[in-house]
């Protein structure tokens, strides 16, 4: 029986992808919220089904590209699967695999239509031949080590993420700290998170909001203050944001995942595993920069 796991990425990936996740969902719903990181998606057992407004299903590719996502998401996978996922750091997937991160807004796409089919189906061939999770890692990661773009640095990305530059201060001002025109912002912004600049910041505060509900859930009347921490004008504004990303409050949100409904497993990821598969590696101080006073 596989177990869940989270690997470390080979040092030559770390600037480009977080840790790497191989998680059984064994006939298991996951309900996803949005966030701004294009990830690969790969079941090494099983499949997965995404419901459809009409009732039906569409099929989940074995392999494939997903997101960004600016809203929540549903699927529910094949009793016996077992998947990996792989999340790229905000704003370098393009600059790493070539796509525009624009292209796959609120997208899955085959991952052989993006990387050379040949050297997909080899990694496939590799997964199916063995039942070591290990080995599927190894797997995938050669994959995309062979398909990196040479000469690219994501260290000088401009990732507004990471950037010292707040990002909530007026586009004219970031553009100016970040040595560029405003145009050439938008443009960039765009490419690298297949977001504007507002859904960007909506995102960026959603996500390291929630970051802070799952690392240590508030105490009652804490969710006033949290909402106020984050840039949120008040709870209500934090609330309706919540619903556009997760489908529920945070408070609806954080007793389903409390009641351990189906679903919200990856709600109850620990909180260093969390840190490592979603957040920056020196999250508390892009968060501090992020949301202190400017």
């Amino acid at each position: 029986m596989v177990m869940p796991l989270v690997v470390a990425p080979h040092p030559e990936l770390a600037p480009w992808i977080y840790h790497i996740l191989v998680m059984p969902l064994d006939g298991c719903l996951s309900r996803l919220p949005s966030a701004l990181s294009p990830g690969l998606l790969l079941f090494a057992r099983g499949g997965a089904a995404q419901p459809l407004a009409d009732g039906s299903c569409r099929a989940v590719p074995r392999a494939s590209l997903t997101g960004p996502y600016l809203g929540p998401r549903e699927s529910r996978a094949a009793p016996g699967s077992v998947f990996l996922s792989v999340m790229f750091r905000p704003g370098v997937m393009a600059e790493a695999l070539g796509p525009g991160v624009g292209e796959l807004r609120d997208r899955i796409v085959p991952l052989d239509e993006v990387l050379p089919p040949l050297l997909v189906r080899q990694m496939l061939e590799t997964v199916d031949a063995s039942d070591s999770p290990a080995d599927w890692v190894a797997a995938v990661q050669g994959l995309l080590r062979r398909c990196l773009r040479p000469r690219r640095d994501p260290a000088r990305l401009a990732d507004l993420l990471g950037a010292s530059t707040h990002l909530f201060s007026p586009a004219g001002q970031i553009a100016a700290n970040l040595g560029i025109g405003l145009r050439q912002l938008e443009r960039r912004v765009a490419h690298g998170y297949g977001a504007n600049l507002r859904e960007l910041r909506r995102v960026a505060r959603f996500g390291f909001s929630l970051a802070r509900l799952q690392a240590q859930p508030p105490r009652r009347g804490e969710l006033t203050r949290i909402a106020q921490d984050f840039g949120y004008y008040d709870q209500a504004h934090m609330d309706r944001d919540y619903r556009d990303m997760v489908g529920a409050s945070p408070g609806e949100l954080l007793r389903a995942v409390a009641d351990g409904a189906p679903g919200y497993w990856w709600y109850r990821l620990g909180q260093r595993d969390f840190r490592d598969l979603f957040l920056p590696d020196d999250v508390d101080s892009v968060q501090a920069g992020l949301f202190s006073p400017a």
